[in-house]
């Protein structure tokens, strides 16, 4: 009845205080992000940017999302707490996360177990296509951390609302938001796939969350080896059959054979070749419950490199011991490096500097 009459019940309406204002926080791709103190607690509005010329049209495609998203109930979704409209403006309101975005998580904690994050995306990725839903932005600016350090998807469906769907490559929250950079063959090049439009599908959000986990895995953005990073020369790439290139060394130990061979299906050329998202999930949760965080070293001080791998510096170990470096998928470094990584696993203060348990491949 609601999306009929192109009414929101009362309990979506959400009202700030007269005196509030706003911490303008970030300009994203398709919305301004402000935080707001409400009631003793902070808030995330995020304020639309919409097409003024298709205002009726945005308006029926903004109460089908947040009616249907208000109805989300997953740990893993970001929950709507309700809208704010005027006339012509729409807002979102959901909770503000300390943590900040997934990326940033990363970034600041080191030793997070990213294929548990990774898995957490997958499993609100699964949630919102169980009801119906389709995210349509993945990607790692989207993916908000919780107090608990569970990662919960955001920003869904602001692609559709925001963006002529027969030709959303023309946008400019397109370009600005790096959003081509996740986006699907057949949502580059429609007619080229027999597709009337490039709506986003359970497929192309596929697409995008082999793109997210390699970007939370590797800590870069997907394509950063091209030297030419422009929408058009990336979009080009992808109709060409094109994707991520393979990390190596340090970047590379998360990216076990089991691990890229699913992104690779994920990244597959025809939408029909690519796996079901509980496939991808499953992978990464068995990578998961096997990961174990870089262990301190007792001799010497430890911290921690640039990829948040436990390292032994200064005393206790030689320069030479001190960076090397066991990949868990990969094989050991002849026949003196198997036998420091199995004294390693006896002797606790044996100089070691090892990243993590090798996970299930």
């Amino acid at each position: 009845m609601c999306l009929g009459h192109t009414l929101l019940p009362r309990s979506l309406h959400f009202e700030l205080p007269g005196d509030a204002i706003g911490d303008f926080q970030c300009k994203g791709g398709f919305a301004d992000v402000l935080k707001y103190e409400c009631h003793g607690h902070e808030v995330a509005v995020k304020a639309l940017r919409v097409n003024a010329q298709a205002l009726q049209e945005v308006t029926k495609m903004f109460y089908k999302e947040v009616i249907t998203w208000k109805n989300l109930r997953h740990p893993n979704v970001l929950p709507l707490l309700g809208v704010v409209m005027t006339e012509n403006k729409f807002a979102m309101i959901s909770e503000w996360m300390t943590n900040g975005n997934i990326n940033q998580f990363v970034r600041a904690r080191r030793d997070a177990n990213r294929f548990q994050l990774v898995t957490d995306v997958a499993e609100g990725l699964i949630h919102m296509h169980r009801n119906g839903m389709i995210h349509g932005d993945l990607k790692g600016e989207n993916i908000l951390i919780d107090q608990t350090g569970s990662a919960r998807l955001a920003d869904f469906g602001l692609l559709t609302i925001t963006s002529d769907t027969t030709n959303i490559t023309s946008s400019n929250s397109f370009l600005e938001g790096g959003t081509y950079l996740r986006m699907s063959p057949e949502l580059l090049d429609p007619e080229k796939f027999n597709f009337k439009d490039n709506r986003p599908t359970k497929s192309s959000d596929c697409y995008a969350l082999g793109m997210t986990v390699y970007e939370v895995l590797s800590g870069r953005l997907p394509f950063y080896h091209y030297e030419d990073c422009t929408s058009y020369f990336i979009i080009a790439k992808v109709l060409d059959g094109a994707h991520p290139q393979r990390p190596q060394g340090a970047e590379g130990t998360w990216f076990i054979n089991a691990v890229w061979s699913i992104l690779e299906r994920c990244w597959a050329t025809n939408p029909a070749d690519r796996p079901k998202v509980k496939d991808v999930r499953r992978c990464m949760e068995k990578n998961a419950r096997s990961w174990i965080p870089a262990r301190q070293v007792t001799t010497g001080s430890a911290t921690a490199d640039s990829s948040g791998r436990g390292m032994l510096h200064e005393g206790g170990a030689s320069s030479s011991e001190a960076t090397l470096r066991l990949l868990p998928g990969l094989s050991l470094e002849g026949d003196a490096n198997k036998i420091r990584y199995l004294l390693s696993l006896t002797i606790p203060q044996f100089p070691l500097a090892t990243p993590w348990t090798r996970p299930l491949g």
